[in-house]
């Protein structure tokens, strides 16, 4: 079934001529981590904007199925497990054989891993658009160069460009989460327990970072930011993160002392995302809770090292961001090789004065 053929323009950029009509099921791989699922949101909104009488369906680790529970535009969500090893061939071969059977038209593969190329080739769907690159290639029916350019923009705008041969993107939604009513009585019920009433200022903190402690500033310096903002605004301070890196949150807790409360492994995400809905400001390393946080309306001042800001930071107006300029940053490494220069040269005072400044503005 050719549904559709891919051309070259000569400014070097792709299109796709194509029957929409034609195309009436459509899967969308999703990606792995939490902040790039929320980066992917205006892409996976767009393509329903493009295709608005088509089944839209997303396949999603299991573990992130909640962010998209709430999402209005997607028609299905197909969890699979987020196994590694041998045994992830097995699951597979499995969700091929499942996917096969749904008789979808067209599949966006917005990974650039070779596991989920291969698991939407398994299910042999006609129109397989993706990033080249990782030995993807030959699995692909429409592949788009992973161009020097298209590695320097942000990650929103990264992901449209897998869908801009559809058609010219103009008006970029932003990612918002869609919480649900539930969530936010959940929310104000957890603050009333802890004794937090309606009018108090709250700040929240998420101090660890997924992908590996080069992303992530000193606890130390997050109890002692944490201590001061709680003496000089009154403010609590919610710590948010992993069930893992709980021993970390306890120990700024107890440097903060009264104002600090620790939620690290205690919230589901959308449960999350209703209690950064409530926080006044965010201070983060760069993290899904970072993005999480944008995506409800919630300013950031995000922490930046071993990343790009200029790629993964917080989207939108409003937000500040706190980084060293040295040689080896961006380095996009999990662990630190040196002596973390990008990290240990940002100061309590600096990162301090920019968040009493963004809090006096929301005063």
């Amino acid at each position: 079934m050719d549904l559709c053929n891919i051309i070259k323009t000569q400014r070097g950029r792709y299109t796709l001529k194509s029957d929409f009509r034609q195309v009436k099921r459509i899967l969308v791989r999703g990606v792995n981590w939490v902040g790039d699922n929320i980066l992917a949101y205006p892409t996976v909104q767009q393509l329903k904007h493009l295709f608005p009488q088509s089944h839209l369906a997303i396949l999603i680790a299991d573990h992130l199925v909640d962010l998209w529970k709430t999402f209005p535009y997607i028609d299905e969500i197909i969890p699979f497990q987020a196994q590694e090893g041998l045994g992830s061939i097995w699951v597979d071969l499995k969700l091929g054989y499942f996917l096969k059977k749904k008789n979808f038209d067209l599949a966006l593969i917005l990974p650039r891993s070779f596991r989920s190329i291969f698991q939407i080739y398994l299910a042999r769907i006609p129109i397989r658009i993706g990033y080249q690159g990782e030995g993807r290639s030959p699995f692909l029916t429409h592949g788009i160069p992973r161009t020097k350019e298209v590695l320097h923009v942000h990650r929103v705008r990264y992901y449209q460009r897998l869908i801009e041969p559809f058609g010219e993107i103009i008006n970029c939604p932003s990612p918002r989460i869609f919480l649900r009513e539930e969530d936010r009585r959940w929310t104000e019920q957890i603050l009333s327990d802890f004794g937090i009433l309606n009018g108090r200022l709250l700040i929240g903190m998420n101090p660890g970072a997924t992908y590996g402690l080069a992303k992530c500033w000193s606890p130390t310096r997050f109890g002692e930011l944490g201590k001061r903002l709680s003496k000089k605004w009154k403010a609590t301070v919610l710590l948010f993160g992993r069930e893992e890196e709980k021993s970390i949150a306890q120990e700024i807790v107890q440097q903060i002392g009264e104002g600090g409360i620790d939620l690290t492994g205690k919230t589901r995400l959308l449960q999350l995302a209703a209690l950064l809905e409530r926080c006044h400001l965010l201070v983060s390393n760069d993290t899904g809770t970072m993005h999480m946080a944008t995506a409800v309306g919630t300013p950031v001042v995000a922490i930046f090292g071993s990343t790009d800001p200029v790629t993964t930071g917080p989207w939108g107006d409003g937000h500040r961001i706190v980084r060293k300029d040295v040689s080896c940053s961006p380095c996009l490494k999990r662990i630190c090789p040196v002596d973390h220069p990008c990290m240990n040269l940002v100061t309590v005072e600096e990162v301090e004065e920019v968040v009493n400044h963004k809090l006096a503005e929301l005063k």
